[in-house]
């Protein structure tokens, strides 16, 4: 449960640190929606989504039959979500700062640890049978 903790805390703080760190960023977009700018036009109705997520992915981040790469993977994910819907809550909107070169896309580091998580728990889930992780 601490590891949970602890990995959803330091997720939260990295893309605020990275910003500070960093300095204004060059390029950056205003998120009102969604990944993908989805609910763009709808931000109570993406805000609503995007909490409900949330709690979801924390009520399974501390599901005690959860192994190793589950705790990580719920974590990063857990974290990724506090980090995007906090800022949302707080600004109204989530600031996507980070141009991925070769595709017409822009996130943050919330983003980034939302989809590692969601990586790495696909690969446990794909990979049970072969490696058997500690609980």
């Amino acid at each position: 449960m601490l590891q949970v903790i602890t990995i959803a805390a330091l997720c939260i703080d990295a893309e605020h640190i990275m910003r500070m760190w960093l300095g204004d960023p060059h390029y950056f977009m205003y998120n009102y929606g969604m990944a993908f700018s989805t609910f763009q036009n709808r931000p109570v109705m993406s805000t609503v989504i995007t909490s409900i997520a949330t709690v979801m992915i924390g009520i399974a981040a501390f599901h005690p039959n959860n192994d190793t790469c589950d705790r990580v993977s719920y974590s990063l994910m857990l974290g990724g979500a506090l980090s995007n819907l906090t800022e949302k809550l707080i600004l109204g909107y989530v600031i996507d700062w980070i141009k991925v070169p070769f595709i017409p896309l822009v996130i943050n580091i919330a983003d980034i640890e939302i989809t590692l998580g969601v990586i790495i728990s696909s690969v446990s889930f794909f990979f049970e049978p072969i490696i058997k992780l500690p609980r």
